[in-house]
């Protein structure tokens, strides 16, 4: 198709504010405005706090543009805390409202800005209201796995009494079990809200347009793909593949100024024999309680294996109140490396050294797990990880760690589950899973039909494909 035959297509992106929410946006804008969407120009406006996008403006081009949001000013809440990074936990709730109170800050934005499409997370369930009020139709994009997406609309919907999750395989054990979790987190209240937790997820997906799209492997998740659409009423999901991030050696990593010495963390890999190393590392936001640190470090060295343990402490006092500040005092092991604030996860997986993964499961770990052919050793800690890490189970490619609740683990458990995923015959069963695996995740990456598929609905959303399926919210 001739270049002036090319339709154009601009798309909002609205992710949360949370480093692990906005890079799949990201790459996902990537790939939306790569040459590759044969007859379509995309150009993407990415809109995010200031703090946000000064830490990935480095990846900003002539088709992804970075658009700042400005938050109201609210008490103990700076600019320098509208993200979730370094945010205590105590100021997760003020920082929500601030969002929400920025509604009409982002409406202005798209009465500047003019998209054609929306594209938004589930922490925002005004944002398709402010699009609909300017006739801009919009899409939830999860960046959650399908599986545990479809698991908190079940047990979040109101219409019905509790019933366990349909599949027990990440099932996590009666209905009223599984009640309880999910109250732990998402039904919690915050008075001065101006949005039900509760009502937050199920809003953002019954605000879609006509479809929901999905950071997730079809191939790896096609039942809770289908679950999923059966709870959103019909609607369709659509996967956009695992969306990894290629970080070149060139470039910065992780998007935060923090190097995390990668340079020494892979020279050291460079001189340990190949799967003989375990990498520890749970996530960029979440920092360890001293009992968990203490109970982290003896395991591992009761391990006996090798190690590269990523660990994370606040930067100030007021930080995480409840966190560790330090490793425990006489901890030297002789035969891990200890890396503090960020290394580079997919590179450190790559690498022939590395034999297994323990981590939280967060769902882009466990895609980049996959995709490395590392099996896993589990340990969720929250939210949505103890999903991330039955399914990860449930594929073949992860053991467990015991814990009574999540969060709560001991030394020897966690050095008994090291050592059965580094050596033994289980062992060699996950690792041949894993590997498998690996083929599964590349084909779901290098899958443009996806991205294309995702291209094809927004342009028909607002007019430009074949038809029309604009649809107003309520």
């Amino acid at each position: 198709m001739a270049q002036a035959e090319r339709e154009k297509l601009s798309v909002a992106m609205f992710p949360w504010l949370a480093h692990g929410h906005i890079t799949p946006f990201l790459e996902l804008a990537k790939r939306l405005t790569s040459d590759d969407q044969v007859g379509v120009d995309v150009i993407v406006h990415l809109v995010s706090t200031p703090v946000n996008l000064a830490a990935i403006a480095h990846r900003q081009t002539a088709r992804i543009r970075l658009v700042e949001l400005h938050l109201p000013a609210l008490p103990d809440l700076p600019p320098a805390l509208h993200t979730t990074k370094h945010l205590p936990a105590r100021l997760m709730p003020v920082l929500k409202r601030a969002c929400d109170l920025s509604a009409p800050r982002f409406g202005a934005l798209l009465d500047e800005l003019r998209p054609d499409v929306l594209l938004y997370d589930f922490l925002q369930p005004w944002a398709p209201l402010e699009a609909a009020a300017r006739g801009v139709p919009a899409a939830h994009f999860s960046t959650c796995s399908a599986a545990a997406t479809a698991f908190f609309v079940h047990c979040l919907s109101a219409d019905r009494a509790p019933r366990a999750f349909p599949f027990e395989a990440i099932s996590l054990g009666s209905a009223e079990e599984e009640a309880k979790y999910t109250a732990l987190f998402a039904i919690r209240e915050d008075n001065n809200s101006l949005v039900s937790e509760r009502d937050r997820l199920l809003l953002s997906l019954a605000r879609s347009s006509g479809f929901v799209a999905v950071k997730t492997c079809a191939d790896i998740e096609r039942k809770y793909v289908d679950y999923l659409s059966e709870l959103v009423g019909g609607k369709d999901i659509i996967p956009c593949g695992p969306l990894l991030v290629d970080y070149g050696d060139g470039e910065p990593q992780h998007g935060t100024g923090e190097s995390g010495e990668p340079n020494r963390v892979m020279r050291w890999l460079d001189g340990q024999e190949p799967g003989t190393v375990l990498l520890a590392s749970f996530g960029s936001e979440y920092f360890m309680s001293e009992q968990q640190i203490a109970q982290m470090a003896r395991g591992l060295e009761l391990s006996g294996e090798r190690f590269v343990w990523v660990v994370r402490f606040p930067k100030s006092p007021d930080e995480d109140r409840d966190a560790a500040r330090a490793l425990p005092r006489g901890f030297a092991p002789a035969r891990g490396l200890v890396v503090e604030g960020w290394a580079p996860q997919r590179r450190i997986l790559s690498h022939p050294s590395c034999g297994a993964f323990l981590t939280h499961c967060g769902w882009s770990s466990v895609l980049e797990s996959l995709s490395a052919g590392v099996p896993m050793v589990a340990l969720p800690l929250h939210i949505d990880q103890p999903l991330n890490a039955n399914l990860a189970a449930e594929l073949g490619a992860a053991a467990r760690v015991p814990q009574e609740r999540f969060g709560e683990f001991r030394a020897e458990d966690v050095a008994r589950a090291v050592r059965g995923a580094m050596r033994g015959e289980e062992s060699q069963k996950v690792r041949r899973r894993a590997r498998e695996l690996r083929e599964v995740v590349a084909r779901n990456d290098a899958n443009d039909t996806q991205i294309g598929a995702l291209v094809e609905r927004m342009a028909r959303l607002c007019g430009k494909g074949q038809g029309s399926q604009v649809a107003v919210p309520n």
